[in-house]
């Protein structure tokens, strides 16, 4: 059985929802990294729920490429690595890609912990920038050790160095002390610094915040 292989439109991507740092950045940050012009949708994602009936599963985000409609994070994030050259097509290196964005996304979800803790909200930020940011930077930095390959994607960057540069991002956007969490991991920071190289990575634009440590700042 052979896989049919359609050729992606033409037409920019666009992308329905909010302009916050959150789970829409591992999206965006492919299509930045890949020098790909696409249109965010605020609008249809400020008007929710009244699109929530034409999307596959009543949520955001969702991709809209030519014809195709697109939901589920997951999905639309390696649509758009796909489209910006950065998901492996040999299947064991897209296997060890996914690996690494699953990892990823277990870093991200830490988030939550601080947003919505109960109780004490400034110990549960304090946890995720002491001891689970640290906890897990540190086995990224083991991975990219016993590799000896200079980025999670191997000789060069792909859609996982991408996704990490995009949580950790969003981490240091919400005011959690990154740089001491990455301090112990030389590997893995150099790694951070030259995926921002990748396109247009280091313009990526700075949002609304939906997350953050601050107690001032009223995302907190």
């Amino acid at each position: 059985m052979g896989n049919s292989c359609a050729t992606p439109s033409t037409e920019k991507p666009k992308l329905i929802y909010w302009a916050v740092h959150g789970r829409s950045d591992f999206c965006q940050a492919m299509l930045y990294a890949g020098n790909i012009e696409f249109e965010l949708d605020e609008d249809t994602a400020n008007a929710w729920p009244a699109a929530k009936e034409e999307t596959p599963f009543g949520q955001i985000p969702i991709l809209k490429h030519g014809g195709l409609t697109i939901g589920q994070g997951g999905a639309i994030n390696r649509y758009c690595a796909r489209l910006a050259g950065l998901y492996p097509i040999d299947v064991q290196a897209a296997a060890q890609c996914d690996m690494f964005l699953e990892e990823v996304m277990d870093i991200f979800g830490g988030l939550f912990k601080g947003k919505f803790a109960e109780g004490d909200k400034a110990a549960a930020w304090k946890m995720l920038e002491e001891e689970f940011l640290p906890k897990h930077f540190g086995l990224l930095e083991k991975n990219l050790k016993s590799s000896g390959k200079p980025f999670l994607g191997g000789d060069k960057p792909n859609a996982a160095d991408v996704a990490f540069w995009a949580v950790y991002n969003i981490y240091t956007k919400a005011s959690v002390n990154t740089e001491a969490a990455i301090a112990e991991c030389p590997t893995l920071k150099a790694t951070l610094a030259e995926t921002e190289k990748l396109g247009n990575l280091v313009n990526f634009p700075d949002r609304h915040l939906y997350f953050s440590a601050d107690p001032s700042n009223g995302a907190y």
